[in-house]
């Protein structure tokens, strides 16, 4: 049952059907499926389907299916609009970025750093809200994080600030 009505979900956000939540308990009911709202929520999440803008409209598509400058990659563009949506909070720690995000999101913004153009992403490492983004060195990570801090509109914690001190 599960397995099905996720392929089903997989073959909505491939056609474009799935500018909300609710569009998608339709369609999958249409299809046979006994779902609610909640359980379009954690299969979204299951899947890592991000929202996006699709010619204006926010709308639900999967990582691989957001407009790319190079086939699986993000644009810079469509990064920004992931992490001024989702990110809550980027920091250097180390060689290491830390990027915080809202409960059930790390997952999505991980997939979405793996496919954006940053050379210095060796990989990432997702938990419920938290990512880990390894790099070659700290001042790899104090340049990636400020990039991405500046696409999402985020000012850089400076240094000696009250929110670095433990």
């Amino acid at each position: 049952m599960k397995s099905q009505r996720l392929r089903d979900l997989h073959r909505l956000l491939r056609e474009g059907r799935a500018a909300s939540q609710e569009d998608l308990v339709h369609e999958l009911r249409s299809a046979g499926h006994e779902v609610t709202q909640a359980t379009v929520s954690r299969d979204l999440r299951t899947v890592g389907a991000l929202k996006v803008r699709v010619d204006g409209e926010l709308a639900y598509r999967l990582p691989d299916d957001v407009p790319s400058a190079a086939a699986g990659e993000l644009t810079a563009r469509s990064l920004a609009r992931v992490l001024t949506e989702l990110a809550i909070d980027i920091r250097p720690a180390g060689s290491l970025v830390v990027v915080s995000t809202p409960p059930g999101h790390a997952g999505a913004v991980a997939r979405a750093l793996d496919l954006a153009p940053a050379g210095e992403v060796m990989g990432t490492l997702a938990g419920d809200d938290t990512i880990f983004v390894a790099t070659a060195d700290a001042g790899s990570a104090k340049g990636l994080a400020y990039r991405w801090l500046s696409a999402a509109g985020m000012n850089m914690p400076t240094v000696g600030s009250e929110e670095e001190t433990p």
